[in-house]
């Protein structure tokens, strides 16, 4: 009885790695407990009106990237193999998702920016797809590996020196930035452009950051948001509206702006010319319009005493 006993148990026990159980569980890693690979989707054409750019890293030809609609590209997959970062993709003209490392990165069409790790990166470019490779724009691509760029007709340089994923988390603005920044940023950004394009909202915000970092004007978000100088700076504030709560896009157009996005270069001034430019038109030099606001750099007198703007870069 006892042998037919111990002839059963150890069989059950051979039987147990075949039946899916393992013998002893293994302590698995976070590499091991990662999603698993995507497979990209082929596009065998690159975009129409393209042209090849040549794209060098510390010196070093490294890649061709592609010029489309006026912007660079750069595909990703030589770049991560070069730095031992592990990624995989899937994704179509309409949507796609990545994963570098433990980093997941998402993009959808339309959207004009990718969530990373909780963070946002303003993309509005969008992306295209190229043998088996995934293409960003150049700013995009940059920011997600920590690259500077300088472009030269065909040829962009890439510097890799301090070449690493972004960092990211659920809580990277609370930790990163002061929670009263984030707060009147996005209010003030829902309150005065609550109805205009992504585009226009970050404006709005590169106003308020530009006069942060302006010498003639308060030197916070707030204090800026609450200007009263000559007369109140900004009409929510007066009307009272700067209370109200701002709707999620208006959140992520804040951040977006913390992160460096601008569409309204060096402006400090903005008004809707339905309600009146008169003064505006007199004494500043308008940059760019931007749905319904006009945006503006002061006028200062260079050494011959002429009249210039302070900034002739159009928004982007």
């Amino acid at each position: 009885m006892r042998k037919r006993l111990a002839c059963t148990l150890l069989v059950l026990i051979l039987l147990l790695p075949v039946c899916g159980f393992p013998a002893h569980a293994a302590i698995r890693t976070p590499k091991e407990t990662a999603a698993p690979a995507l497979p990209p989707i082929e596009a065998k054409e690159q975009p129409g009106d393209s042209r090849p750019l040549e794209v060098f890293l510390d010196g070093l030809l490294f890649a061709r990237g592609y010029e489309w609609g006026g912007d660079a590209f750069i595909p990703l997959r030589p770049f991560c193999e070069s730095a031992g970062i592990d990624m995989a993709w899937n994704g179509d003209w309409e949507q796609f998702t990545l994963r570098l490392d433990n980093l997941n990165v998402e993009g959808q069409s339309g959207r004009q920016y990718y969530i990373a790790g909780g963070r946002y990166i303003y993309a509005p470019e969008d992306w295209f797809i190229f043998n088996w490779d995934l293409y960003l724009p150049l700013n995009a691509f940059c920011k997600l590996l920590n690259l500077t760029a300088e472009r030269e007709e065909d040829i962009i340089r890439l510097d890799g020196k301090n070449m690493r994923l972004l960092e990211g988390g659920k809580d990277y603005y609370d930790l990163n930035f002061p929670t009263e920044d984030v707060y009147w940023l996005s209010h003030i950004i829902g309150s005065e452009a609550g109805i205009e394009p992504l585009e226009g909202k970050i404006a709005v915000g590169n106003v308020v950051l530009n006069r942060v970092a302006d010498p003639e004007f308060p030197n916070t978000v707030f204090d800026v948001v609450y200007d009263y100088e000559h007369t109140v700076q900004f009409e929510p504030v007066s009307k009272g509206t700067i209370h109200q709560d701002p709707k999620a896009d208006d959140i992520i157009a804040a951040y977006l702006v913390l992160e460096g996005a601008n569409t309204a270069g060096n402006c400090i001034y903005f008004v809707n010319p339905d309600f009146g430019s008169f003064w505006f038109d007199n004494n500043l030099d308008l940059v760019v319009q931007i749905g319904r606001h006009n945006f503006y750099v002061s006028r200062v007198k260079d050494n011959a005493g002429t009249t210039t703007g302070t900034d002739s870069a159009s928004g982007s």
